[in-house]
């Protein structure tokens, strides 16, 4: 088993809006030509998906279909991170430093 990485170093961390520590990580893996889907609870993985690179046109086409057609896609800054997703990434980072 491959050792789990808890945050991406390339990639990004969406939490569920139902809370209880429940996270989808995304992170690129260039060498193997996939990104890698994982769900978390906490600090522990549930499980991945590993996503070829060349599926993920595809995937970021219905995203993006689904936000066209989104009311709140377009009120809401799709760029910038939640203050959460700030907070949870620098206590991970303080973790890890301190590990």
């Amino acid at each position: 088993m491959e050792p789990v990485s808890p945050l991406p170093t390339q990639g990004a961390v969406f939490f569920d809006p139902r809370d209880e520590g429940r996270s989808l990580r995304l992170s690129f893996h260039e060498d193997l030509g996939v990104f890698v889907l994982s769900l978390w609870r906490d600090d522990t993985c549930l499980g991945t998906f590993r996503l070829a690179v060349e599926e993920a046109p595809r995937m970021i086409h219905s995203v993006v279909t689904a936000l066209v057609s989104s009311e709140e896609a377009m009120t809401t800054d799709l760029a910038a991170p939640s203050d959460r997703s700030v907070a949870v990434i620098s206590e991970a980072l303080g973790r890890r430093e301190n590990a």
